[in-house]
């Protein structure tokens, strides 16, 4: 975990945006319109961590982040799908984190874990924070997100949610 760029942070949205729009697709069936709006939040994350570079507000997408997790809360926790929208919030979380702590980042693995786990912990409350933990990898946060949810869906193929 060095020091998180642009092209990361963009990298980043589009890995979480495809694990919402995969939530979204399970979904719409059962709550059309949440599905609806867990897309646009998708797109929205996408269009906020493509255009950010180092120096730049972090207001963006911390707004679009956070209004992507108020759309997973208002999923039942009972749903099938429930722990795939665990791992999508712990990815919103790193991805808050790691763009809300970047201008203080450095080569320091251990100091920058604990400044992104200690922004985690300032985040508004969600009923699933905390309950899945992405390990972390060398290929950053995105590899770390697509092997927990395709760990996922080997562990639980009858929901019908794909591999990222």
């Amino acid at each position: 975990m060095c020091k998180i760029t642009a092209a990361t942070i963009a990298a980043d949205g589009q890995a979480v945006a495809k694990a919402l729009n995969s939530i979204a697709t399970a979904l719409q069936t059962s709550d059309p319109s949440l599905a609806n709006e867990l897309t646009v939040a998708a797109q929205t994350l996408v269009t906020a961590t493509t255009g950010w570079t180092t120096g730049s507000p972090i207001a963006v997408i911390n707004d679009a982040a956070q209004a992507a997790e108020a759309v997973l809360g208002a999923i039942p926790e009972t749903a099938v799908y429930a722990t795939f929208v665990a791992i999508a919030v712990t990815a919103l979380d790193i991805l808050i984190a790691n763009v809300s702590t970047q201008a203080t980042q450095t080569a320091n693995i251990v100091g920058n874990k604990l400044a992104i786990e200690a922004h985690i912990d300032t985040l508004p409350e969600n009923p699933y924070r905390g309950i899945v933990t992405i390990k972390p990898s060398l290929f950053g946060p995105r590899k770390a997100l697509k092997d927990a949810w395709d760990k996922q869906v080997e562990l639980e193929p009858n929901v019908g949610i794909k591999k990222l």
